[in-house]
């Protein structure tokens, strides 16, 4: 839509007005719009022409403000349990905001062959170059199929719907499914446990524990059964929000779409993070049902409706 007032095709007063005050927000320094790997990802399905337009929208209004990739923002969340439990052994400090050019993660920019050396102020130029491009130079780079965003998330959905079925007969309700989606989820930072625990000792001069894997699937254990706490709900947003959305999904015996994929995942990036969340109608439903209640977890207004988005941009440029 934002591209589409841009470019003249849409008209609408309301629209329009949106596009606005977006745009004055920004300009103000009340407001920014960041962007995610995910977004660009799913921009790939656009023609070349379409995603030009839509980058050079998210140029104004995202200023270069990128997220790191979702892996590591629940790496992140994870490490901040850590060093609440072990703080004299904190791990390197890594905030999740980062410029457009590590959207998709940080590389090492040394290149790692024998016999070729690489001036260092060299790599800090082109880092710096880099993190000072505009997202959509950057992006004009990226082939348009290499993601093959259409085709995964299509299969993503395939994949999801049919795992669904096979266990349908497990699922009696919303509290069964958000039981086994938020266990199901936390069992995943079990190899980031696993290094924790492992980088904690050496740190401390002990010998690695020969059972630290049995230890780290304890420690996530732990970390799903404190999830009934909403203090920890908030501090694992990254890993909760999706836990949570697949739940209501389940419980509700509803087909996944290719589309869907995508939204699940910019609303686990907007809603522990930002103060606002503008989506469609049916997701914004599910994020807020009574049962949910995740725009009220994390204190993140949700809306569908460019009419409540104006009136939610007032609100936050006041």
């Amino acid at each position: 839509m934002l591209r589409e007032v841009a470019s003249g095709v849409e008209t609408g007063a309301t629209e329009t007005a949106l596009s606005g005050a977006l745009r004055y927000g920004v300009q103000a320094g009340k407001i920014f719009c960041p962007v995610t790997a995910e977004v660009v990802v799913e921009l790939t399905k656009q023609s070349p022409a379409n995603m030009a337009g839509t980058m050079m929208v998210i140029d104004l209004l995202s200023l270069g403000v990128a997220m790191v990739p979702h892996q590591e923002r629940t790496a992140i969340e994870f490490h901040t349990l850590m060093t609440d439990a072990w703080p004299s052994c904190p791990p390197v400090d890594r905030p999740i905001w980062t410029a457009f050019a590590f959207a998709f993660g940080y590389e090492d920019l040394k290149p790692s062959v024998d016999g070729l050396t690489v001036d260092d102020a060299l790599i800090c130029a082109l880092a710096d170059r880099a993190w000072q491009a505009p997202p959509s130079l950057l992006a004009s780079s990226l082939e348009q199929g290499m993601f093959q965003a259409r085709e995964c998330s299509e299969d993503s959905a395939r994949r999801l719907n049919a795992q669904h079925a096979l266990h349908a007969h497990e699922i009696d309700g919303f509290e069964t499914a958000w039981r086994i989606e938020t266990r199901g989820a936390c069992s995943l930072l079990e190899g980031i446990a696993q290094h924790e625990i492992e980088r904690i000792a050496a740190a401390e001069g002990h010998d690695v524990d020969p059972n630290s894997h049995q230890t780290a699937q304890t420690l996530t254990q732990m970390v799903a059964a404190g999830l009934r706490d909403p203090a920890n709900r908030r501090r694992f947003g990254s890993l909760y929000v999706p836990a949570v959305i697949h739940a209501a999904i389940r419980a509700a015996n509803r087909t996944v779409k290719a589309n869907d994929i995508y939204d699940f995942q910019h609303a686990a990036a907007a809603l522990p993070y930002c103060r606002a969340f503008f989506t469609d109608g049916s997701l914004r439903t599910l994020i807020c049902a009574g049962h949910t209640a995740l725009d009220r977890e994390y204190t993140c207004t949700v809306v569908s409706r460019p009419a409540d988005a104006l009136a939610v941009l007032k609100d936050l440029c006041s």
